[in-house]
């Protein structure tokens, strides 16, 4: 991986952030109001499962990791099973649009990045949470950001 490809890894990251950041504290605030009870784990659960704009892939990793999933290529694993789901949801909508619309893998890989939108965020509640503790410690936000 070069370093432009690093640099683009990093600004997708912060991006993917920036939004669970925003979804879970507009989640948090609207769950107060109503004084829901523990609070922040629902708020996080909630934002979880919301989805986001987009995957937070490049499109070089995507050209290399999708088509091995549709050959079914075995020496293809994943360290983290959500991250498998992610490829298993990005695989099928390419999978689909080469098989309906006629286009090429790469085209296909192209649309799902840019313009379908992800389930939910592919993130386990561990490390969502360590991203949201992180960006809250950046701003000076009155939220808590202890153990959730």
């Amino acid at each position: 991986m070069n370093y432009l490809n690093q640099s683009e890894s990093a600004m997708r990251r912060a991006q993917r952030d920036r939004e669970l950041m925003e979804l879970y504290c507009e989640t948090y605030d609207q769950l107060r109001e109503r004084r829901v009870k523990n609070l922040r784990k629902t708020a996080l659960s909630i934002a979880l499962a919301c989805g986001t704009p987009r995957y937070h892939v490049g499109f070089d990793r995507a050209y290399i990791v999708v088509p091995q999933m549709l050959r079914g290529d075995s020496k293809l694993t994943f360290k983290n099973p959500v991250n498998k789901l992610m490829w298993q949801e990005i695989t099928l909508k390419v999978k689909r649009f080469v098989d309906e619309g006629k286009m090429s893998i790469a085209q296909s890989i192209t649309i799902v990045l840019e313009m379908c939108r992800a389930s939910h965020f592919f993130l386990t509640p561990d490390h969502a949470w360590r991203i949201i503790k992180k960006e809250l410690s950046k701003t000076n936000c009155r939220r808590p950001y202890g153990r959730a």
